[in-house]
């Protein structure tokens, strides 16, 4: 969890140049997938930005798909810093109200189904962190 802020944010430019040098348009602003957490604190994580086309992946960059469902929303308003207590807070939120995340417990890890964070402004065309907006989205259970 900790080198999240140092590894995960320089895929996104990969996978960016990727895409340009394959002819792909950007339909959406770019996100990361969290896909499981182990009990140690190690995630899984994808990087992507959302295209009208599906290529041919090469191994390491592969097409991908949001799992289909009703999804559970906040827009996070400032420094990137805080998501982790808005991801807290919306699933508190969720279970106060009686909604079921989509997400399965395999010895102690946590798998999730549908568990993004969508970058909705660039941090580089948006110095000011109070004006940056991330949207997180939780795949609810049906």
């Amino acid at each position: 969890m900790e080198e999240v802020p140092s590894v995960v944010p320089p895929l996104i430019p990969e996978v960016a140049h990727w895409m340009e040098q394959h002819d792909l348009p950007e339909q959406g602003p770019c996100f990361f997938r969290y896909l499981s957490c182990t009990q140690n604190g190690r995630i899984t994580v994808e990087a992507g930005i959302p295209s009208p086309l599906v290529p041919e992946g090469n191994g390491r960059i592969e097409p991908g798909y949001f799992p289909p469902g009703r999804y559970l929303k906040l827009t996070h308003m400032g420094h990137y810093s805080n998501l982790r207590q808005a991801h807290m807070f919306l699933e508190s939120w969720a279970g106060e109200n009686g909604l079921v995340l989509d997400q399965q417990m395999l010895n102690g890890d946590v798998l999730w189904s549908g568990r993004t964070e969508f970058y909705i402004n660039d941090c580089e065309r948006v110095p000011d962190p109070e004006k940056w907006q991330t949207d997180i989205l939780f795949l609810l259970a049906d």
